[in-house]
């Protein structure tokens, strides 16, 4: 199903970070991941998510390329800009566990790099979605995965929030909405003329948010 895309945010917790502080030889830099893959996530509103491993390739080899810019951002302020892929202040890639990153921490200033190596931040990234997948599972719990994002920035955030995002609910409505229509196929398949049914063909496969 093609519908718009809009911004997203979601946070993770901050894992397997290494910090090393600013030196006469060297600059600082903190490592770690800012998203994990196949891990369910709090209750967004109804659902949860987890990302599927692969869903940042794109936005990586895009940014590899210099076809796109990935920001690093405290509290998702466009403000407080801490480094960038195309800076080189900022690298990301994937490997089996998520989403790793790397950051030369210069632009952070004292408080915040102390907050940092206290481990008071949590991980936060912002990205629109190209494809999804939902489904239910055997107890009920209707589970968004993530198959395809377009990341644009990762963020350090203190106290984030859950919030079911508008994007998101959409996806989630569009979904059972086809439930409803498919048993409504196969209850009574003399009511569904050929276009509706090549319609809810189409909804049962893997939706495709186009930006």
């Amino acid at each position: 199903m093609t519908t718009e895309a809009t911004n997203e945010t979601r946070h993770f917790a901050l894992s397997g970070v290494e910090i090393r502080a600013k030196t006469d030889d060297h600059a600082g830099q903190a490592t770690g991941y800012a998203a994990v893959f196949n891990s369910d996530s709090h209750d967004l509103g109804g659902f949860v998510e987890r990302i599927a491993p692969g869903a940042f390739a794109r936005s990586l080899k895009e940014a590899a390329a210099g076809d796109a810019n990935v920001f690093a951002l405290w509290a998702h302020r466009d403000d407080q800009p801490l480094g960038s892929t195309s800076s080189g202040k900022l690298v990301l890639s994937e490997d089996e566990h998520g989403l790793a990153f790397s950051l030369d921490t210069t632009r952070m200033n004292a408080l915040q790099f102390d907050a940092l190596r206290d481990g008071d931040l949590r991980m936060s990234f912002g990205f629109r979605v190209r494809e999804d997948n939902w489904r239910e599972l055997n107890d009920g719990t209707i589970e968004r995965t993530l198959i395809e994002v377009d990341l644009f920035e990762i963020s350090f955030v203190i106290s984030p929030a859950y919030p079911a995002t508008e994007a998101a609910m959409r996806s989630l409505e569009s979904w059972r909405a086809a439930k409803v229509e498919m048993k409504v196929e196969i209850e009574n398949p003399e009511a569904v003329n050929d276009n509706l049914r090549i319609e809810l063909m189409k909804r049962t496969l893997t939706r495709r948010l186009i930006k």
